[in-house]
């Protein structure tokens, strides 16, 4: 089951999942506080009465909506989680597109799941971040949407 969560009502174990996706899991307090925007969302996805997964997007009318984080538990990656989440958030909210910024590390798994690179940037600190887009359109399937 996937629900869309409130700020100020996370359920347990949602921050210790979230933070599993941040490249410093001391600030997943600090990151979430930009969920209180009206426009950046927050959602959850169980099995069994668990968490397993968590994801957050931002929905503004005149930007593309944008995947700002995605965290699957430890003892459930690579079981179609990410996927499945991030293809609920495209269906309920019917986007056309959306993009997401992340690492090396991530690229595969967007890349499989039907986004294509757009654009890539070196950091100040010498790590390389990539911008990938999904597209509807362009799907090929993948998301199945």
């Amino acid at each position: 089951m996937i629900k869309e969560v409130e700020f100020d009502n996370l359920p347990g174990r949602f921050r210790e999942i979230f933070s599993g996706c941040l490249g410093r899991p001391e600030q997943s307090d600090e990151v979430l506080k930009m969920y209180q925007a009206p426009e950046r969302r927050l959602f959850v996805m169980r099995q069994g009465g668990s968490i397993v997964a968590v994801a957050g997007l931002k929905l503004h009318e005149l930007e593309e909506p944008e995947l700002l984080h995605l965290a699957v538990r430890k003892d459930k990656r690579r079981s179609g989680l990410g996927s499945t989440l991030i293809k609920a958030m495209i269906n309920s909210f019917m986007i056309d597109t959306l993009a997401v910024w992340t690492d090396e590390d991530a690229v595969g798994f967007y890349e499989k799941i039907g986004f294509d690179i757009v654009n890539e940037i070196q950091t100040q600190n010498g790590l390389v971040r990539y911008k990938l887009r999904f597209s509807r359109a362009k799907s090929r399937g993948r998301l199945e949407t």
